[in-house]
């Protein structure tokens, strides 16, 4: 079975210290920024993410609570 073509994008702007940090941590985890982000789009789709709500930010719309 041949892969999925990729062949749409998605840019989000975020700091330059937000992504040197996502980057390392892609590194950390012995592979690159796309992929981190393929898998984590695949993992809310899929429901196998779960976004807890962070002291400083206000999306609650985002976070299930209580499970």
């Amino acid at each position: 079975m041949r892969p999925k073509s990729k062949s749409s994008y998605i840019t989000v702007r975020v700091a330059d210290d937000v992504r040197a940090k996502f980057h390392d941590k892609a590194e950390d985890l012995g592979t690159n920024p796309s992929e981190v982000m393929r898998e984590l789009i695949d993992a809310l789709i899929e429901d196998r993410v779960t976004l807890q709500p962070a002291v400083t930010r206000k999306l609650e719309k985002l976070y299930v609570i209580g499970s």
